[in-house]
């Protein structure tokens, strides 16, 4: 008779996620850089097989998410684009790197975080590990030499960090996707705890400036615009805010708000016009080849939509473009469920009345303020990735995971937003990315 080596039912590999939490301290917090012993010690990469050998092994179900479908489908798609402009070798080199930097953290960050305390965990080591950047930051700052206790050492008045948070603009987009963590956690404390992360809150704001990057300023601004959209405003005005986000986006890069001179920022709105106009419009399908833009056009794009746009075409950007808008859409329709829920609360509507019994409407109160803080925290994504080139950034497929998890166990507790999440849905939010690239390029024609 011959035995199963898999489990068959549901159960929750703590050993996989223990290896989860780990390999976000490594590369978030990344402590085995700071000292010269260990900084060429290969510890993500043995954690990152350790992880996903025992998730396959041990953990079910293993139910990928329809995000996570979209993006292994863009993984051929990097290939093909390569092959098609002879630049096969770099597209297995570039397809590899999207596997191991992307698609892996995001499957099991949406495989492992299975509840609220497992993502409290998981969103506690991100904050610390912005608040540590912060610290580091400011030792730089008031350093003679401005060198950080990271080793990093204050270049350009711009703060620097370990990997790739040497870049200060992927520091302020951390920070910023960190925020609403901060606020999230204010809500859920206590005094003593409450002093702690309205603290935090503050280091964030500060750790924003002194990374010294606008398009960081701008996300600041930009997120806290949408919050109180969100929270106050009409559906209607929410909507009119978000066709005319990509063009005022436009027109302050073409403005120099973006830059600190005017050949700057007349450099990045042409690169957008050769990403859509040259890359894209000369191979539609499949883009000119994932790491290319710069070849082409000799300076990145400054701007995640119209990278992807330009590299990998039709295909590559509605793959990409769909997960992350379904992310963002699900999000604001369980921000709005949630805002529902608060006004019936507020009523003293009796729960009995309701279409969830009394427990589970509890559990859905609480896993509905832990999507709307997640929510904001990709909005603070889609903000900075407008002025940079952060399409496959490591933290976009972390946040990515996260959000998908949290709304996997809402689909079990929401029969209505489960019945949200169809073909037609995924075709939406792929509009809905087009749509940001169309007002972009409209935007280009009058600017330039």
């Amino acid at each position: 008779m011959v035995t199963r080596s898999f489990p068959t039912k549901e159960n929750d590999s703590a050993f996989a996620y223990f290896c989860l939490a780990l390999y976000m301290a490594l590369v978030l917090i990344r402590p085995h850089e700071i000292f010269a012993i260990s900084r060429e010690w290969i510890l993500i990469k043995i954690v990152t097989i350790v992880c996903i050998i025992v998730t396959f092994v041990a953990h079910r179900p293993l139910k990928p998410t329809p995000q996570v479908w979209l993006l292994v489908a863009l993984f051929p798609v990097i290939l093909l684009s390569a092959f098609l402009n002879g630049y096969g070798m770099k597209g297995i080199e570039q397809s590899q790197l999207f596997l191991v930097g992307s698609l892996f953290p995001l499957f099991l960050t949406s495989t492992l975080v299975t509840s609220i305390k497992k993502h409290h965990i998981i969103m506690f080591i991100s904050l610390i590990a912005a608040l540590l950047m912060v610290h580091n930051g400011h030792v730089q700052v008031n350093n003679i030499d401005g060198l950080g206790w990271s080793g990093t050492t204050y270049n350009q008045e711009r703060i620097r960090y370990l990997g790739f948070f040497h870049d200060p603009n992927d520091i302020g987009m951390f920070l910023i996707m960190n925020m609403p963590i901060a606020a999230y956690f204010f809500t859920q404390s206590k005094a003593m705890g409450k002093i702690f992360y309205f603290c935090s809150f503050i280091a964030l704001l500060y750790g924003v400036y002194l990374t010294g990057s606008r398009g960081s300023i701008l996300g600041t601004v930009g997120l806290v615009g949408v919050f109180l959209l969100v929270a106050k405003g009409g559906t209607k005005v929410l909507l009119f805010s978000v066709v005319v986000a990509p063009i005022a986006g436009t027109m302050i890069a073409a403005k120099g708000g973006m830059s600190s001179s005017n050949a700057s920022a007349n450099g990045r709105l042409e690169a957008w016009y050769s990403g859509l106009h040259e890359m894209f419009l000369s191979n539609p399908l499949f883009g000119i080849g994932k790491g290319n833009f710069v070849d082409w056009h000799g300076r990145t794009a400054h701007n995640s939509y119209i990278m992807v746009t330009g590299e990998l075409g039709f295909l590559g950007y509605s793959l990409w473009a769909g997960a992350l808008f379904m992310t963002i859409l699900s999000g604001y329709y369980l921000v709005q469920k949630k805002k529902k829920l608060d006004m019936e609360k507020s009523k003293n509507v009796n729960q009995k009345k309701q279409n969830h019994p009394q427990q589970t409407y509890s559990l859905l109160e609480q896993e509905l303020k832990l999507a709307a803080c997640l929510f904001y925290s990709m909005v603070g994504y889609l903000l900075t990735a407008f002025f940079l080139s952060r399409s496959y950034t490591l933290l976009l497929f972390i946040f990515l995971g996260l959000n998908m998890a949290s709304h996997s166990r809402l689909y079990k507790l929401d029969d209505d937003f489960k019945s949200k999440i169809t073909m037609k849905y995924i075709a939406k939010s792929i509009i809905a990315g087009w749509l940001m690239v169309v007002l972009v390029y409209i935007a280009l024609k009058v600017a330039l």
